[in-house]
């Protein structure tokens, strides 16, 4: 009979950590200039952005994501550099961000948003704002990315939710 107390106390344990991770459930709101402007800027159809490369190189590189679960467990953030995405073949789909900090361990969830990309528009992360990469609202997602050359080696903050903040996001999508 004594070995069946390691599991009960692992199992108390585990109720314990189960516990402590509050889910966050988010709305997704149109991205226009208004809403979205304290994470970035939308480029318009025959607009243009002032790009803040922290004097490196620029790289261009294509991005494609799969269509996933929408729920969000890390957030990842650049601090040198923007970064300008170019939605490729009108494909619609959800980002989540959070708005940037001059504190380097802050991190606002309570200003965390989830955007429609509507695909008819490129759109500038400002140095700093925390993301995800998108989600695909179809099977996949393609785009054109713009930044620093170096940037996902050299200046990419990823952070864990559960670990850091005892929290999981996940998007509500309207049926």
């Amino acid at each position: 009979m004594a070995a069946a107390a390691p599991a009960r106390v692992y199992t108390l344990e585990k109720r314990r950590a189960e516990k402590l991770i509050k889910t966050i459930c988010l709305n997704i709101r149109p991205m226009t200039r208004e809403s979205f402007s304290p994470y970035g800027e939308l480029i318009g159809e025959r607009g243009s952005v002032e790009l803040d490369l922290d004097g490196g190189p620029a790289s261009v590189v294509v991005q494609t994501v799969e269509s996933r679960e929408m729920s969000v467990d890390f957030l990842g953030r650049h601090r040198r550099t923007e970064q300008v995405f170019a939605p490729l073949g009108g494909v619609r789909s959800v980002l989540v961000v959070a708005p940037p900090s001059a504190d380097p361990v802050a991190l606002d969830l309570q200003r965390l948003s989830a955007f429609l990309v509507d695909g008819s528009s490129a759109f500038k992360l400002h140095r700093g704002t925390w993301h995800t990469s998108a989600f695909p609202l179809d099977d996949r997602a393609t785009f054109l990315v713009l930044d620093r050359e170096g940037t996902l080696e050299e200046d990419y903050d990823l952070r864990d939710l559960k670990t850091s903040h005892g929290v999981v996001v996940e998007i509500r999508l309207d049926d």
